[in-house]
């Protein structure tokens, strides 16, 4: 051997060798922090609940009302409009509880009695909270420690409880865990949603579910099992109450796919004796009575909104959704660029699922490798219902049977994503070797030129050439080190880019921001509560419309026009008498009121915007027979003055007015 090459073969093994350090190194740090990862969890969430750190867009009320406060406690990040049912809906009816004591029913909300324990779920001051455990913050820290201890404890709990679950799925590897913690809990349709409709709820109660059957089966101890027993019966009060069935009904299969492999595999391990069955009959017992009070005091509330014109009840088929396979590559940019998507940023998340790489690899270990692993099967036939779901859809009886019907096939296709990432967890962690080098380039350039050409195809006003190409470059690499995961150095380099993409692409989502002074210190909210406190009463929101009138519902004043989450009936039939316009305000609505005189007021009175959002017209006389006390305004209402009714102006700023109705 000459010596150039004796010189280049040392350096060679120098630089293995100094890679081989480092990564010694990283692995060290890795293995401290998952050790301590509980305890470095409780630090995080104390300081982030001591900092009051959230990650709510209420820094978007900025763009839509002007005050005197110019700062809106962003950090990092930025707030996003596109939240509304966050920032403008959610956030102002929870922050209005704790005006009114936390109540079951609140009397802000609407201006008059109204169910907040069914209905977006906000935080009461009743035993059931036991099963929101994330708004406790609320009735014991205040707004703004409560607003955070919301935000990062689901964010933290969601994190800890997906590294278990993977750990029990991947037999306690413990990279593979972390990887697939990553994959739901940074998943941009995880964080675009991240506040509503329970998704973060479903995935912590399922997934914890999932665990304490494991802990129970595996555990010969009755204190220990009625232990798990009760936090079993929280984890099933929890996952009912998110009370979203479009996620709901989906993600259940999964759970219960993956609860039947639990059972299979520990069924051996697990013996049952008399007080067992006393202690299971006595939890289903305290289940079926807890869900009978909750569901009796809301029986008005579930009638009322079944009953609606919108939501009301649905009876889906599925199907037109094929195109969304496709799509989670581009979820990347989604954070940084929305011109030119053919829908809202909320609406193009999905979860990042690597497909179809899992699949994939499901074939490999079932086929190739021969292994007959119950998990992949059934999450493998789950796969294949999900997918005709959401690509063609279902008969409607079969639809109805299998409870699909309450999911449309854009929400369902959340598990589909989901499952994308259990094949590929799980059969990553079954492998024995990897894919060899020249086949696993061929898959994965053949599968990166379909993917990023079907994504540009179906998004070609959004996905620019520099877009295409980042996305070519990100997925052939990791298309190539997840079909290499077993070979040197491939985990790393997957886990890497892994953690990279999601860091990107979903805890770039929602912002980074510190306390409620943006709301709490406005001068507009500040003389709203000075108003109400000297002299209460019912407020409305004229001309404005959404989401002003959800503004002053954060000083805690009653407004009739606030989201009016299920109809009001009773109040807007006192306007519309021969009940000619009930499909328009018989449903969930923003609503915008404007004062007109019977002699300019419009041939109707409700007029439908969208379907959920309505105009309403009415005059001076049918605003005090609402019993009106306080009008926000842009208007000058002193022109609808008239002998027996008197709008006061008592406060103005910039272009904002306060009017008080008197009469005679």
């Amino acid at each position: 051997m000459s010596g150039a090459n004796v010189r280049t073969q040392k350096r060679g093994e120098e630089m293995k060798e100094k890679l081989d350090s480092a990564i010694n190194v990283v692995k060290k740090i890795f293995d401290w922090i998952f050790k301590y990862r509980y305890w470095i969890a409780i630090i995080i969430f104390i300081l982030c609940i001591i900092f009051e750190l959230s990650g709510s867009s209420i820094g978007a009320w900025g763009t839509f009302i002007q005050t005197d406060q110019t700062d809106d406690g962003v950090i990092f990040g930025k707030s996003r409009e596109i939240r509304s049912d966050e920032w403008a809906v959610l956030t102002p009816m929870t922050f209005s509880q704790s005006f009114d004591g936390f109540n079951y029913f609140s009397s802000i909300i609407r201006a008059d009695k109204t169910d907040v324990a069914m209905v977006y779920a906000l935080p009461i001051m009743n035993f059931i909270q036991i099963f929101r455990p994330f708004q406790l913050g609320y009735l014991f820290l205040g707004i703004a420690k409560g607003l955070s201890f919301f935000w990062y404890g689901r964010f933290i709990a969601l994190f800890l409880i997906m590294i278990e679950l993977f750990m029990l799925l991947t037999k306690k590897n413990k990279v593979l865990s972390v990887i697939g913690a990553f994959l739901i809990t940074l998943a941009p349709i995880v964080q675009w949603w991240f506040a509503v409709n329970g998704i973060a709820e479903i995935f912590i109660f399922g997934g914890l579910a999932i665990i304490l059957l494991h802990k129970y089966m595996n555990t010969d101890s009755l204190k220990k099992r009625c232990l798990y027993l009760f936090f079993l019966y929280i984890c099933a009060g929890g996952y009912l109450l998110v009370l979203y069935p479009a996620w709901q009904i989906p993600m259940f299969f999964i759970f219960l796919a993956i609860a039947i492999w639990v059972i299979v595999q520990n069924r051996k391990n697990c013996k049952m004796n008399y007080n067992d069955f006393i202690s299971i009959g006595i939890t289903i017992l305290a289940f079926v009575l807890t869900m009978g009070y909750i569901f009796y005091n809301s029986f008005d509330t579930i009638k009322a909104v079944m009953g609606t014109v919108y939501p009301g009840s649905r009876a889906e088929t599925g199907g037109g959704v094929g195109t969304y396979f496709f799509q989670y590559p581009m979820n990347i940019f989604l954070p940084f660029k929305e011109a030119g998507l053919l829908t809202n940023l909320s609406e193009s998340s999905v979860v990042f699922g690597l497909f179809p790489i899992g699949i994939i690899l499901t074939c490999i270990v079932l086929f190739k490798e021969k292994k007959k692993d119950l998990l992949l099967i059934l999450l493998s036939i789950l796969y294949i219902i999900f997918s005709v779901w959401c690509i063609w859809g279902f008969p409607e009886i079969l639809a109805k049977l299998t409870l699909l019907s309450n999911s449309q096939a854009k929400r369902a296709f959340l598990a589909v994503g989901v499952l994308d990432v259990l094949l590929l967890i799980r059969s990553l962690s079954l492998m024995e070797k990897p894919l060899k080098r020249i086949p696993s380039i061929i898959i994965s350039v053949v599968l990166t030129i379909l993917m990023v050409f079907m994504c540009e195809k179906n998004n070609h006003e959004y996905v620019t050439l520099k877009m295409g190409i980042a996305m070519g470059i990100m997925l052939i690499y990791l298309f190539y080190m997840a079909l290499r995961y077993k070979a040197k150095y491939a985990n790393i380099c997957f886990s890497a880019g892994i953690i990279f993409v999601m860091l990107m692409s979903g805890l770039t989502v929602n912002p980074v921001r510190k306390g409620v002074d943006n709301i709490y210190n406005s001068n507009i909210i500040k003389k709203v509560q000075e108003i109400n406190n000297n002299e209460n009463g019912i407020w409305i929101v004229e001309e404005l419309g959404f989401p002003i009138g959800n503004y002053i519902l954060m000083a805690g004043v009653p407004v009739i026009n606030s989201s009016n989450t299920y109809p009001d009936l009773e109040r807007w039939q006192k306007i519309d008498t021969e009940s000619k316009y009930e499909d328009i305000y018989n449903r969930y609505s923003h609503i915008s009121i404007k004062i007109r005189n019977n002699d300019n007021m419009p041939a109707e009175k409700f007029e439908l915007l969208g379907p959920d959002y309505m105009n309403v017209y009415l005059t001076p006389e049918e605003i005090k027979s609402l019993d009106v006390k306080y009008i926000f305004t842009v208007n000058n209402l002193e022109d609808y003055n008239t002998d027996n009714i008197k709008f006061e102006k008592i406060y103005e700023y910039n272009s904002y007015r306060i009017y008080e109705l008197l009469s005679e």
